[in-house]
């Protein structure tokens, strides 16, 4: 296994440092804050700040980030100023509610399950989440169990203790379905679910079992003689769909805290790490899209796929965002184990922790009391420390032409400009 903190990122991961030069240009956010972008200069850096957020009773800002592990305090501070103006981690801090992805169970006792990989981090980093301005996290992931039950119960523990909310996990499927609600300064309401798609044996909760929230999915191989016989070596294409008794359970959750709540946002641990898919499938699995259409005509605001580890495709279906990949956001090299009695088949998995794994962003999210939803991706680059860093300009440029280029295959008339705003078609 590769470890992320032996890593090296891309020639466009900058480290804030007194020996890093930079000429920064704006960056516009919805509300007209200005934050700085780093481009590679002799001159040092210049940091433009912000103009104060614009609290307005008629809409609700979130600040959405992706995949995230944090196994110590960040080298780089989480306030702007001067000294931070490559940072992206202040981002956090830029919403009425910021929802991150916890990738990694919470636990300080090391008792690892017979899979894969797994991961932990001690419980102490729960207030550094506080800390750096997370409110929400979703906890139903693949991960959630890697030291079982006992270390999903100090995950939640250590949340409460810290003050951070969170969705998706539990002691029965009840609880783990029941998310949580989140109130803004203005009094309004957001409710978070979170569901997992991405499922262990045994980690879904039942009545009588601590566990994650599932969305359970049917996979079958199709394969066609003639191109076998004509291309011998390809790969079988997987049809997957998600069991219905599960979406149903889940669409009735969210029509039920819909009546309660103003918003709605469902966090869905889904898809396939690129490192393990075709290119010729897509980015996407068969069951992706068709579930979260599903889900926001069940009343769901915005839907907001993790654990693929790079970006993928945005969609606006009927008023409502699908994020299918929210990418990597803060990665740090947790402890990670392989079980030595456990055979994996051999796929190129180190090839997860290159390229795409570096390239990813910050999901500005403005829900406005009526209309639809609108988004700004704000381009990032994980560092090799899995530490993020606003995007130089060739950087920027390259994560959001690749995430509009996907999601133009959904829809073409999906565009998004230089500074990050997605245009979707009208109506």
């Amino acid at each position: 296994m590769v470890s992320r903190g032996e890593q090296h990122g891309p020639a466009d991961t900058h480290r804030v440092s007194s020996q890093a030069f930079y000429r920064v240009e704006h960056v516009v956010l919805f509300d007209g804050t200005i934050i700085a972008r780093p481009r590679q200069s002799c001159q040092p850096p210049e940091f433009i700040g912000t103009s104060g957020p614009v609290q307005e009773d008629t809409h609700m800002r979130l600040v959405i980030v992706g995949d995230t592990v944090v196994a110590r305090t960040p080298a780089q501070p989480a306030t702007f100023s001067a000294a931070t103006a490559l940072s992206a981690l202040p981002l956090l801090h830029d919403g009425d509610v910021t929802i991150a992805n916890l990738e990694v169970p919470l636990a300080d006792t090391d008792s690892p399950t017979e899979k894969e990989m797994t991961v932990r981090a001690p419980t102490a980093t729960a207030p550094v989440l506080a800390a750096l301005g997370v409110d929400v996290v979703s906890l139903a992931t693949n991960h959630a169990l890697d030291h079982g039950v006992d270390g999903l119960l100090s995950t939640i523990d250590a949340l409460d203790a810290a003050g951070v909310r969170h969705a998706g996990a539990g002691r029965t499927l009840a609880e783990a379905d029941t998310g949580t609600v989140v109130r803004t300064e203005d009094g309004r309401t957001l409710a978070v679910l979170s569901v997992c798609s991405t499922l262990p044996a045994g980690a879904n909760a039942t009545a009588a079992r601590p566990g994650i929230a599932p969305i359970r999915i049917d996979q079958s191989l199709a394969i066609d003689g003639g191109t076998m016989l004509e291309q011998p070596g390809t790969p079988p294409y997987l049809r997957t769909r998600a069991q219905e008794a599960d979406v149903v359970r889940v669409e009735d959750r969210i029509r039920r805290v819909k009546q309660q709540v103003d918003r709605v946002v469902v966090c869905i641990h889904w898809g396939v790490p690129w490192a393990y898919l075709p290119e010729n499938q897509g980015p996407l699995a068969e069951y992706q899209q068709p579930l979260g259409r599903r889900l926001v005509e069940a009343g769901a605001d915005v839907v907001v796929g993790t654990h693929p580890h790079c970006m993928h495709p945005v969609e606006r279906w009927q008023g409502g965002l699908i994020i299918y990949s929210a990418g990597n956001f803060l990665f740090n090299t947790a402890d990670i184990t392989t079980p030595e009695t456990y055979f994996a088949l051999p796929y190129r998995t180190a090839r997860l922790f290159t390229g795409p794994w570096f390239d990813s962003a910050v999901f500005r999210v403005e829900l406005p009391a009526t209309g639809p939803a609108e988004l700004q991706l704000v381009p990032i680059i994980l560092d090799g420390e899995g530490e993020p860093h606003l995007a130089a300009d060739n950087a920027a440029e390259r994560i959001l032409s690749a995430v509009e280029r996907m999601s133009q295959e959904i829809d073409p008339a999906v565009r998004i400009d230089a500074d990050g705003f997605v245009r979707f078609r009208a109506g």
